[in-house]
């Protein structure tokens, strides 16, 4: 087969073995030894095609070495050069400040510097007619909620230093010095996004009353202030009872971890009457007497009871 390929390749047109689309081979021209060698034939016997397999494999081998070489030299050598980082997603800036995935200056409101929270807090301990939460917020410019926040923290922080407390001062000075801190915020406010997809509505020719008047639209500046209100109220209400001004006489511990101890004659019952003409809730005691609530049993009460609302985010 090998001297029948050699005897074709020497009188007509030099092609390769594994050329059946009539491709002219580049090796036309050479002798018939070196065209069938370079062309993917060995002329010699077996055992020389032997040790040209061998050789073959060896340099398959260094060459795919080679090649693993030289890509882990180059990942090296991009892991090395400093690139500008890419943006890891989308943000969609509600508060017209120019906030993008990359520049975040609403950040600025949660880095304000112990300076100024000291200063907040002395203000409003001197004067807190003049200095009050809202006006501490409009010189900030942050909302009430992280001014109330920070009036509850810097008074505990008081009451530490009167106890002589060890507080890590050194700590907070390095976090300011690594992430930044400002004296005062961008602006912090809550903003609300409106649907502005038109909505229609089917209203019939016989209807009446509230079902005939289509649903008034609300701005999104609007809807942001009735939405505030809500949640200025709701958290200073938790803070005031996580602080303990409301309900002082409710334990705020772990009842499971430290249960409280039984009480002489055993545990009283909190009876809350259901139906629509039901009675005020009411402490019942083992000997058959009751009485009404105190302030720390409403309050805990209240803390209990659902608040039925749509979820602001």
């Amino acid at each position: 087969m090998l001297r029948r390929a050699a005897r074709r390749l020497v009188t007509s047109t030099w092609r390769c073995a594994g050329d059946a689309r009539g491709f002219s081979c580049p090796n036309a021209g050479a002798s018939a030894s070196t065209a069938l060698t370079r062309c993917g034939y060995s002329t010699t016997n077996g055992e020389d095609d032997a040790s040209q397999e061998t050789t073959t494999t060896e340099e398959n081998a260094a060459t795919a070495e080679r090649r693993m070489t030289n890509s882990a030299r180059r990942v090296r050598e991009q892991a090395n050069v400093s690139t500008t980082p890419q943006s890891w997603g989308w943000l969609y800036d509600l508060t017209d400040s120019g906030q993008t995935a990359d520049r975040w200056p609403n950040s600025a409101n949660a880095r304000l510097s112990d300076r100024a929270k000291t200063q907040m807090y002395v203000m409003h301990k001197q004067d807190p007619e003049t200095w009050s939460v809202e006006a501490l917020a409009a010189k900030y410019r942050v909302r009430l909620q992280r001014v109330g926040a920070i009036l509850a923290l810097k008074k505990r922080e008081e009451a530490a230093v009167e106890a002589n407390e060890t507080l890590h001062h050194d700590i907070e000075a390095d976090v300011e010095a690594l992430s930044g801190a400002v004296d005062v915020g961008s602006g912090e406010r809550h903003v609300s996004d409106v649907p502005t997809m038109p909505r229609f509505q089917l209203v019939g020719a016989l209807e009446t009353g509230r079902d005939a008047k289509p649903k008034k639209f609300v701005e999104a500046s609007v809807l942001a202030k009735q939405q505030e209100k809500v949640l200025v109220k709701e958290f200073f209400e938790r803070l005031e009872f996580n602080m303990g001004e409301r309900a002082p006489g409710l334990s705020r511990g772990n009842r499971r971890k430290h249960a409280p101890p039984r009480p002489e004659g055993g545990y009283a019952l909190h009876v809350t009457p259901l139906g629509d003409d039901a009675a005020e809730p009411y402490i019942a005691y083992k000997d058959g007497t009751r009485r009404p609530l105190n302030e720390d049993e409403a309050e805990h009460a209240r803390q209990k009871t659902p608040k039925r609302r749509r979820r602001i985010i």
